[in-house]
C-alpha cells in the first residue's frame, strides 16, 4: 500500500534560503520514489512577502502546476520583523492557521506527518495533525531552539526561556522519529529524550544531481563571494571586516545578502565607500549557484556562541557544491567539515585577518585552489546528494 506522508513547514518553494529549499527537495523526491506527499506551508514570505512578486522566484514548472498537493495558507505579517515579540506572533499566527486547516483536512489519513522546526509552534500544531490525522510525526530539526534564540541575545526572561526548554524536550520525547541537518545536533536531541528509543537520522542539506558541474567560469578578476542570510547568528560585524580589508587589497567582494542586518550592511558599505564590494538583490537559487560558480573563493561566518559550533550552515554546502573553496570564520561541525575534507580553512571567527592573509595567498597559488576544488566536487557527490540520502527518510516511512 502507497504511505502518505504531510509536510508541514514554514519555508517553501518559492522561499529563498536552505530552508525553502530542503523542503522542495524533500517534497519532489518522495513523490518520485511512490510515496504520496502534500506540503502544508504559508503564502512565501521570508525575507519579505513583495519579493515574490518577481515571476522570476517561480522557476519550477513542475510545482507552478501542482495545485492539488501544495496546501498555502494566507498570513497577514507582510514581512519578517527583526522584533523577537513581532515573530512569536507571527509563528502563533502560523500555528492557529495550520490547526484550522488540519481540521478541515482530518477525514484525509496519512501515514505520517513531517514537520520541519524551528519554529518551534509549528510542530505543536503537528501532534493535533497527529491526533486527528491518526498518523506519527517525523520531527525535522534544523536548528536547536531556543539555545539559537539565546545565541543570538535576542531574549534574556530566564523564566520565558525555562518553558521554552521544557516545550523542546516534549517535542523532541513525543516526536516517532527524528531527522537531523547537522550531525553537531545528535548529542544535544539524545540528552533530552534521555533513554527513549527512537530513530535519529542524519540527512544534510544538499544538492540535487542536476546542480552538480565540473565546469567554471571565472570573471577576469579575481573575486570572492558571500551569500545568504546577514542576520544575528551571522556576525555582520566581521563580514563588514572583511568587506574593508578585501576593498583595500583590490580584491572584489560579491554579496548576495538579505535578512535583518542586511541594510545595516549596506549603510556601512555606502559611507566608507568600498565600492570593491557588489551588493545583489536576493534572486533565485540557480541565479546564487552561477555567482559563486564565477567566484574564486567562499566566505562564511557564524557568532561564537557555543549552540552555532553545531551548526552546519547551508551556504558552506552550496559554495562546494559549487566546487568554490570555503574560508569561513567558524567552528565546530561547520570547521570539522571544512578541514577534515580539505575543501578549505577555517578559523576562529575572531581571526579576520588570518581569513584575509590566507584569501591573499590562495590568490597567488591557483594549484591549491585547483585541489581545493576538487576535493568539494568529491565530497559533495559522496556525502550530499539529496537522490542518495532520501533514501534515509524513506527507511523511516516505510519501516512501520
Amino acid at each position: 500500500m502507497t504511505k502518505k506522508v504531510l509536510i508541514m513547514t514554514q519555508n517553501f518553494y518559492p522561499v529563498i534560503g536552505s530552508a525553502g529549499n530542503r523542503m522542495k527537495n524533500i517534497f519532489q523526491l518522495l513523490n518520485k520514489n511512490n510515496i504520496e506527499t502534500r506540503v502544508l506551508t504559508i503564502e512565501p514570505s521570508y525575507p519579505n512577502k513583495n519579493l515574490y512578486k518577481n515571476k522570476e522566484f517561480w522557476d519550477d514548472e513542475e510545482l507552478n502546476n501542482e495545485t492539488k498537493n501544495i496546501i498555502r495558507v494566507p498570513i497577514k505579517n507582510k514581512k519578517f520583523s527583526s522584533s523577537i515579540f513581532s515573530r512569536l506572533f507571527f509563528y502563533l499566527e502560523i500555528m492557529v492557521r495550520f490547526i484550522v486547516t488540519l481540521w478541515k483536512i482530518r477525514k484525509e489519513k496519512f501515514d505520517y506527518i513531517l514537520v520541519s522546526t524551528p519554529p518551534i509552534f509549528i510542530v505543536f500544531s503537528a501532534f493535533i495533525g497527529k491526533f486527528l490525522t491518526k498518523s506519527k510525526v517525523i520531527l525535522e530539526v534544523r536548528d536547536l531552539w531556543p539555545d539559537s534564540l539565546l545565541g543570538v541575545k535576542a531574549f534574556d526572561s530566564r523564566l520565558t526561556i525555562r518553558f521554552f526548554r521544557y516545550l523542546e524536550r516534549r517535542m523532541y520525547q513525543k516526536a516517532d522519529a527524528i531527522v537531523i541537518n547537522s550531525k553537531g545536533f545528535e548529542k544535544h536531541i539524545t540528552d533530552k529524550i534521555r533513554h527513549a528509543e527512537k530513530p535519529i537520522v542524519y540527512i544534510p542539506n544538499g544538492p540535487r544531481e542536476n546542480e552538480i558541474t565540473s565546469n567554471r567560469e571565472f570573471d577576469r578578476e579575481f573575486s570572492v563571494v558571500y551569500t545568504g542570510n546577514i542576520g544575528l547568528a551571522q556576525d555582520i560585524d566581521r563580514l563588514k571586516a572583511i568587506a574593508k580589508s578585501l576593498h583595500e587589497h583590490n580584491i572584489v567582494f560579491n554579496v548576495i545578502g538579505y535578512g535583518i542586518k542586511a541594510g545595516d550592511f549596506a549603510d556601512y558599505l555606502e559611507k566608507n565607500n568600498l565600492i570593491g564590494v557588489r551588493v545583489y538583490k536576493p534572486t533565485t537559487r540557480k541565479k546564487s549557484l552561477d555567482l559563486i560558480r564565477q567566484s574564486n573563493i567562499a566566505i562564511a561566518f557564524l557568532n561564537d556562541e557555543g549552540v552555532f559550533s553545531t551548526v552546519l550552515p547551508g551556504k558552506i554546502i552550496d559554495y562546494i557544491t559549487c566546487k568554490t573553496p570555503v574560508v569561513a570564520g567558524v567552528k565546530g561541525t561547520a570547521a570539522e567539515l571544512i578541514n577534515n575534507n580539505k575543501v578549505g580553512f577555517a578559523f576562529e571567527s575572531r581571526d579576520v585577518d588570518k581569513m584575509i592573509h590566507k584569501i591573499i595567498e590562495l590568490k597567488q597559488d591557483s594549484n591549491k585552489l585547483k585541489e581545493l576544488a576538487e576535493n568539494c566536487e568529491k565530497v559533495v557527490k559522496q556525502e550530499f546528494l539529496w537522490e542518495t540520502n532520501i533514501s534515509k527518510l524513506i527507511g523511516i516511512i516505510e519501516s512501520k
